[in-house]
């Protein structure tokens, strides 16, 4: 059908009859046609019936309006909503962690926006300067371009803090090279503080850090190691250390004070600690570990007798006292070492003459090249007063035997140090140990030597017998040493292992060996008897270790001593274990009853008589053991132990897993699991003293000495440490300390 109108360009229509009305269709008028005629829609070719009266034209669909984004604040970008009930009602900062409200009807972000420039730890604060652009290291091989701006504040908070970690001396920062540096790495850095700013700013670190560990001490029961020491200064110091495990089950060594005593006496020492925990505002001991000297008994006594009414005392301090076993395990070594060990000293002999001159080690190293000898170590000179210096000495001395007997044939002056001579059957003696002989030296002088004997085939073989058996003790020592993990859990795996091995060498047919562990083993009845005189609660660390439990210390005493003494101490250490589980019940108030953790059967109708009795059999079960576990002892005593073949199972994750299921037993697992079984964590940090206090800064006042001390270690808690990494170094260390320096002495206990 034709259309009934004809529009032109214009828009205008042809026909004078038609009645128009306007429209407002977004903001244009149309015209409207009243006809008998019917209409066309244009837009869509739609034709629409019109009546006699007036009939609009029909109109294309509106297009929805986008709807506007709702405007959010800038300030958001520094603060983490905290909703209740689906409604933001308080805003936290991510930097500082201050909490404002933030109701969007009522508060606001005002308050938001002014917080943001006044926020102490906001990265981007200092506007003084133009922000730059810098470089930080992402995940992986990459890096992450980020705006910086430069601190003056914070850059002189770090060199305070470098000077401490690394432990430089306050005139390091007014050196020329090291201000050199500082003008080529960062201009702006500028004037570099002297030692006095330096020395203040030290100060200010050590109250801010000092701070933040009195709130995490705060409410909590520790265990303490501590140890004198005597500087260059002949100034008497006392460390004391602090372990515990916090709230995330992560063993943590804090030392608290590294302070100057009057003298060594115990009741000194008992007062000392008592102030210094007063300042800290501890009012919990758990244990104190200390070494066997008589002064640490009388401290014992006087920190029970002061102590014992603190709002944290458990058992009335009946367990406070630790005897340390890295130092039992020196005394009982020493005991079977002493005046037996002829063989040691004639290796000894031939080491140090190696180990006199830098022409005889020389001389040395080509008889090991030509007996073919591979190893990377060399011969070290031990420390007599240290055992463990001993074995090393022993451990590498056995493995170039045929080295030094080469040498004793081709050197002329190993031959005339040692009185060498060529017996009837062709093997090189010397003379009878205690021959002087006259040398004439250059010019003609006559001097007298005492001549030494050098080993035999049996002093080597028994010096490789002392080696076997002395690494028994090394090896726990460094177990027992140990700070970054617990070791209360396997200090009794440990003794046990050293009691077996001293009984069984008893029983050999060697009289050396036999005489050597009899002497060892009147030592080791001394400090610990028949497992009697240990500290109950290392018994207790036991029962708390998932894999074994209370079971372990029965099997273990039914092997060594029957088992009426295994019944017997079986039934001792549940005892102390439901005492401790008392006390912390008592101060929580409450004693947890265990409810069953299998639901409750339902029985099918239609089910089998025979399942149907089964079900009933198993829930008669639950209710028989609910009734016998009745606390979380029983509960956790008589469940199955975890399986030992886990090689890097975590004692602490596996009680930060399980503390919901024992709420109060996981309290008691927290405090006994950080009890430390030797005193080298405090004895470790004389060593820092050491170098802190050097003959270069004696000048250092006692406060300037425990500030440093102390400030570095609360600084370095922070860094992580692969555990294995350190025991190696340490190791690997002390082997090249006694191969460079034959004087060096050996850290104690290692």
């Amino acid at each position: 059908m034709d259309p009934v109108f004809d529009f032109f360009p214009g828009g205008e229509l042809e026909d004078d009859e038609v009645d128009v009305e306007e429209v407002e269709v977004g903001g244009n008028s149309n015209p409207l046609v009243s006809t008998n005629a019917d209409v066309v829609d244009i837009q869509d070719d739609t034709v629409v019936e019109v009546g006699e009266n007036s009939l609009k034209r029909k109109l294309p669909p509106k297009e929805p309006k986008p709807k506007k984004e709702r405007y959010r604040s800038l300030a958001w970008d520094h603060f983490n909503e905290i909703k209740e009930g689906g409604v933001t009602k308080w805003a936290e900062c991510k930097y500082c962690k201050k909490q404002y409200r933030a109701e969007s009807k009522k508060h606001g972000v005002s308050n938001l926006k002014a917080h943001i420039p006044a926020c102490p730890l906001y990265p981007n604060r200092d506007q003084n300067g133009q922000q730059n652009l810098s470089f930080k290291p992402a995940d992986g091989d990459g890096v992450n371009v980020v705006t910086h701006v430069f601190s003056f504040d914070d850059c002189k908070r770090a060199l305070a803090e470098m000077v401490i970690i690394d432990e430089l001396p306050f005139r390091f920062v007014e050196g020329i090279g090291f201000r050199k540096f500082c003008k080529v790495m960062q201009p702006k850095f500028s004037p570099v503080p002297s030692r006095q700013t330096i020395t203040r700013e030290v100060g200010a670190i050590h109250n801010f850090e000092r701070g933040k560990l009195k709130k995490l001490l705060k409410g909590r029961s520790i265990c303490l190691t501590t140890d004198t020491w005597t500087s260059i200064q002949n100034l008497n110091y006392m460390c004391l250390t602090a372990h515990f495990i916090d709230d995330d089950w992560n063993l943590q060594k804090r030392i608290l004070n590294f302070c100057q005593v009057i003298n060594h006496k115990g009741e000194t020492i008992g007062k000392k600690i008592e102030s210094l925990l007063l300042d800290w505002n501890i009012d919990g001991i758990f244990t104190l570990t200390v070494d066997n000297a008589s002064s640490n008994d009388t401290a014992i006594k006087f920190l029970k007798r002061k102590t014992k009414d603190w709002k944290r005392t458990i058992l009335d301090h009946d367990y406070l006292h630790v005897r340390c076993c890295a130092h039992i395990l020196n005394l009982i070594v020493v005991e079977g070492l002493k005046d037996k060990n002829e063989s040691i000293l004639r290796v000894r002999d031939i080491v140090r003459y190696v180990r006199s001159s830098p022409q005889r080690l020389e001389s040395f190293k080509k008889c090991v090249e030509k007996e073919k000898i591979v190893s990377n170590q060399t011969v070290c000179l031990d420390v007599c007063t240290r055992w463990n210096s001993t074995y090393l000495m022993l451990e590498v001395a056995v493995k170039f035997e045929k080295a030094f007997q080469r040498m004793a044939e081709e050197d002329s002056g190993f031959k005339t140090f040692f009185g060498i001579k060529e017996g009837d059957d062709g093997e090189l003696v010397s003379f009878e140990g205690g021959e002087t002989i006259e040398l004439v030296g250059e010019g003609g002088q006559v001097r007298s030597h005492r001549v030494q004997r050098i080993p035999t085939k049996l002093d080597w073989k028994n010096c490789a017998m002392f080696t076997k058996f002395l690494k028994l003790f090394y090896d726990a020592t460094k177990k027992l040493s140990a700070s970054l993990f617990v070791t209360s859990n396997v200090f009794f795996d440990e003794m046990y292992n050293v009691e077996v091995q001293i009984d069984k060498l008893i029983a050999n047919n060697d009289p050396l060996l036999s005489k050597m562990a009899l002497d060892m083993k009147k030592k080791f009845d001394t400090y610990w008897g028949k497992g009697d005189r240990f500290n109950f609660l290392l018994y207790v660390a036991v029962v708390l270790n998932p894999r074994f439990k209370l079971r372990w210390v029965k099997f273990c005493y039914i092997k060594t001593k029957g088992k009426e003494v295994a019944e017997e101490m079986e039934k001792r250490v549940k005892g102390v274990l439901d005492k401790l589980y008392d006390a912390y019940a008592n101060e929580g108030e409450v004693r947890v009853q265990v409810a069953s953790t299998t639901p409750s059967v339902v029985v099918d109708e239609d089910c089998d008589d025979r399942l149907s009795l089964a079900n009933e059999f198993d829930t008669y079960l639950e209710q028989e053991y609910s009734s016998v576990c009745s606390s979380e002892v029983d509960k956790y005593v008589n469940d199955l132990c975890e399986r030992k073949d886990t090689p890097d199972f975590d004692i602490l994750l596996w009680w930060k897993n399980n503390s919901k299921k024992y709420p109060i037993l996981s309290q008691v697992a927290r405090d006994v699991l950080a009890m430390p079984v030797s005193t080298v964590a405090s004895e470790s940090a004389f060593s820092t003293g050491g170098r802190v206090l050097d003959p270069f800064r004696s000048s250092l006042s006692p406060s300037m000495v425990e500030t440093l001390v102390c400030t570095q270690n609360w600084l370095l808690s922070t860094v992580p440490i692969s555990l294995r990494q350190a025991m190696d170094k340490v190791e690997d260390l002390e082997r090249e300390i006694l191969g460079n320096d034959a004087s060096s002495e050996v850290p104690k206990d290692l």
